[in-house]
């Protein structure tokens, strides 16, 4: 059932706060804040503190403004998350755009001359909501439970209702200088009041210290979820009539490939994220479905990630054709309410796509893009349900959605954030990466961007390798799957693993391997079902799956496998390792020709003597290895690292550099078929 889950608590520890300074205690109470989804949503709501300080040139004192700075994420802020603004420059700034004619815009321009000392940070586009209020401590939060009430109907009679006085009302207003006034004049005309709740926006409230103003926030939104709880007509959605549908799995399998390939823009891809919460699928099973979600949202903070609504899609409708639909529809959106100085249009498929019986499907840049997205539309669910069950929904007009989509000041934000990285949007799988040059690949993937899907047997070396690449880009990019690739069935449940997070495939390194020391005479039967599990069958099921997936997406894509020295030349007392790793080379050379028509570039790299960190190099191989060359295992590393033409040891990250050129389509979109050695020079290896 549909709520807005248990009640937000009061987490304030006094004995904690009271040895904190103001700035950290504005810190403290941000991350608390931040910390519950039911408080805010991510990135969204702001906070601030007003202190005195010394003016490092005059030493005169100084009213500063500390404010959360644009972007910032409460959940995580630290000191440096705050714009640090002379106070009496900032309220200047009313009387300067006043004197110049100038739009309420201007003043965004002016924070970085009101910057105190040599803070750099930007300042959030709400700031004169804080600035304006003459309290110490500002807290403007974005819960579920208070924008339900925002975006009703009777919004205004209802802030009476549920705070009994203790808030004011103001309509719709985008965040800016004239909202920030409107708000102080509301405070001037009845100085009782505690806080103001902005139409279809969210509330913010005030207090002479952040221990006061913290609990305040908490106390408020407590008081609309008593309300809500307490006054709430229960169906407001109305009877559930959706079909019910078993094998959701199946249908996204599907969807997802299909999807990401349909919904590349300018060349970029998107990666998806699903969310088949039942709160979610009661949504969609709803009869109000359609009327709902056509809608759009109404917190400006949901629908800058959402769009102003979903794009809604039944099972056995045309996709491409529906996708067309929604597209042309916001191709109208936006030449309907395109102003002279709007930027040019952005992507113009949908950032969501609602499945009834399925799931929701948020479309993003990144793996964490796309699920804030998702989590945003379910805040979007929630309120929707909330105002609906004490009043009715009111969504931001369509222009007023417009102006904030494309406002300059968000658009400015857009150019702020840093460029993207060489594999951002792509999605890799790995085989064999809990160790030596899987894992170095992994993370060398994810340190340019790349989604990565790492595939192992070992289950306790791969969770390490993938916190390892998830240190590198975040926990949303990095997801280890156990399977045995000389499976067929856990190869291909570990490859829709990888579909299932991030909708698809760009990029897949078969690493996966094994050795086993013995000539065509004595080689064990056990270690031939090992060496041809692994190297021959497990291989060749892995380029195919691999295959599969990319001509489902219709991008094209990537593979590298990773050889062997031993696959060019004849390996003493490792016949069948060096039979499979030539089989290796020419299944490379056979897909590389197959699949050049679907996009599909498939290469290989040849290493030689990878000791360190490799899985390969056991202690009963490194012994057999040991023998066979009379020196003892010790000295393997020094004896290979001689043997090479450059006389360099070869280490995992140098494997792991070359496959990355090869999966690259920026560095080598013109390469297939190709065997590039990594093996510090050996005759033997050249290829001929």
């Amino acid at each position: 059932m549909i709520s807005l889950g248990a009640s937000v608590v009061d987490r304030w520890d006094e004995a904690r706060a009271s040895a904190l300074d103001p700035l950290e205690t504005l810190v403290y109470a941000s991350k608390l804040l931040g910390a519950d989804r039911r408080v805010t949503n991510y990135g969204g709501g702001n906070t601030s503190v007003k202190t005195t300080e010394t003016d490092p040139v005059t030493g005169l004192p100084v009213e500063v403004l500390w404010v959360k700075g644009s972007g910032g994420d409460l959940g995580t802020a630290t000191r440096e998350s705050f714009a640090a603004l002379d106070l009496n420059r900032v309220l200047a700034i009313e009387k300067t755009l006043a004197a110049g004619g100038l739009g309420e815009d201007a003043a965004v321009g002016l924070y970085p001359l009101c910057a105190f000392g040599r803070n750099t940070v930007t300042a959030s586009i709400d700031t004169p909501l804080h600035a304006y209020l003459p309290r110490r401590a500002v807290s403007h939060m974005h819960s579920d439970s208070v924008i339900a009430i925002a975006a009703s109907a009777d919004a205004e009679a209802l802030t009476q209702r549920v705070w009994e006085g203790r808030m004011g009302f103001v309509p719709w207003r985008r965040p800016g200088l004239e909202l920030g006034l409107q708000i102080r004049d509301l405070l001037l005309a009845d100085p009782r009041l505690d806080g103001a709740l902005m139409g279809q926006h969210g509330f913010i409230c005030w207090a002479d210290n952040w221990t006061e103003c913290y609990r305040l926030t908490i106390q408020l939104i407590q008081q609309a979820e008593e309300f809500l709880a307490r006054h709430g007509r229960p169906a407001t959605f109305g009877p559930l009539v959706g079909a019910e549908i078993e094998d959701t799995r199946s249908v996204l399998l599907e969807l997802l490939p299909r999807l990401r390939g349909l919904t590349v823009h300018d060349g970029q891809r998107l990666v998806a994220s699903v969310d088949s919460d039942p709160e979610a699928l009661e949504f969609l099973a709803s009869q109000r479905l359609d009327e709902l979600a056509g809608l759009g949202t109404s917190c400006p903070d949901h629908f800058l990630r959402t769009k102003i609504r979903p794009m809604v899609w039944r099972v056995g409708e045309p996709l491409e054709a529906r996708l067309e639909e929604f597209r042309l529809e916001y191709r109208q959106y936006y030449h309907h309410c395109r102003r002279s100085d709007s930027p040019p249009m952005r992507n113009p498929n949908p950032s969501l796509v609602a499945v009834p019986g399925v799931g929701i499907v948020a479309l993003g840049k990144s793996p964490h893009e796309a699920r804030v997205t998702g989590e945003f539309y379910r805040n979007a669910i929630r309120v929707i349900h909330g105002a609906e069950s004490v009043s009715r929904y009111v969504a931001l007009a369509e222009q007023e959605a417009f102006d904030i989509e494309y406002w300059a000041l968000e658009e400015a934000k857009l150019r702020r954030q840093p460029p993207e990285k060489e594999l951002s949007r792509r999605v890799a799988l790995v085989t064999g990466a809990a160790q030596g040059i899987g894992r170095a690949t992994a993370l060398r993937l994810a340190e340019l961007g790349c989604s990565v899907v790492l595939v192992d047997r070992d289950s306790q070396k791969l969770e390490s390798a993938r916190e390892a690449v998830a240190g590198a880009l975040g926990q949303d990019s990095a997801v280890a799957v156990t399977a045995d690739i000389a499976d067929s069935a856990s190869l291909e449940s570990a490859m829709e693993s990888a579909v299932l997070a991030f909708g698809g495939l760009d990029i897949v390194v078969a690493n996966a391997g094994v050795a086993r020391r013995g000539t065509v005479a004595d080689t064990h039967a056990d270690d031939y079902e090992l060496l041809d599990g692994v190297l021959i069958r497990g291989l060749y099921q892995t380029v195919g799956s691999a295959v599969r997936w990319m001509r489902a997406q219709g991008l094209g894509g990537s593979i590298v496998v990773v050889g062997s020295k031993n696959g060019t030349a004849a390996g003493s007392n490792a016949a069948l390792y060096s039979a499979a790793k030539a089989f290796a080379l020419h299944l490379v050379r056979c897909a590389a020709v197959d699949h050049a028509k679907d996009g599909i570039r498939v290469n290989a790299v040849n290493p030689d003597a990878v000791v360190t960190g490799s899985g390969i190099w056991s202690a009963e191989w490194r012994e057999q290895t040991a023998t066979s060359l009379g020196i003892s295992p010790e000295e393997i590393e020094e004896h290979y690292r001689k043997r090479s033409l450059l006389g360099v040891t070869v280490r995992p990250e140098d494997v792991a550099e070359a496959v990355v050129w090869l999966a690259s389509e920026q560095r080598s979109s013109r390469t297939t078929g190709c065997v590039i050695p990594v093996d510090g020079g050996n005759r033997e290896g050249f290829l001929r």
